[in-house]
Formats: structure tokens, C-alpha cells, sequence
């Protein structure tokens, strides 16, 4: 008659996500790991990677949407990393 089902808490959370991507100059292992530990306490964030194959060192951040762009520019830059947004 009745069928229980159970909430996945991970696929409702997803809805409420953006996805912010910036062009950098992380060409590296260890430069990478140091912006996403810079990064990861952004409360918000839920994932971070960086494509250094890409010519723009990609920088992509999945998080809530109330997690400020040009904040992650500002942290990333106050480490002397380049970064800037790609809109589009």
C-alpha cells in the first residue's frame, strides 16, 4: 500500500550548489594543494580542483551559493597566485 523511501541527504544538498570557475597560474602538485587547503575551510565548499592541463590552470570550486567569488579570487591572490573569474 504504502512504500517507505529515504531521503538522500547528498543528492538535496547538491541542489543548492554553484559551481564558480577561475583561470590562475597553479601549474603545479604542490601549488594546487596549497590553494585547496586555503580553500577547503571556506565554509560552503564542497569540492575543488584545478585543471593544469588547461592553457587558464582552471581553478573550479562546487559550493553554496553564498560562497562570494570574489572572495575566493581575494584568498587565492593573497597568497601570490594569480586568479580571475571566467564568466560564461
Amino acid at each position: 500500500m504504502f512504500e517507505l523511501t529515504t531521503l538522500d541527504l547528498n543528492q538535496t544538498t547538491t541542489l543548492n550548489q554553484q559551481v564558480l570557475v577561475f583561470g590562475s597560474n597553479i601549474d603545479t602538485q604542490l601549488k594546487e594543494t596549497v590553494v585547496k587547503v586555503l580553500l577547503q575551510d571556506l565554509p560552503g565548499v564542497t569540492d575543488i580542483s584545478v585543471d593544469r592541463d588547461n592553457w587558464e590552470r582552471i581553478l573550479r570550486l562546487e559550493c553554496n551559493p553564498e560562497v562570494p567569488s570574489d572572495l575566493v579570487v581575494a584568498k587565492v591572490r593573497s597568497i601570490g597566485f594569480k586568479c580571475y573569474e571566467l564568466v560564461g
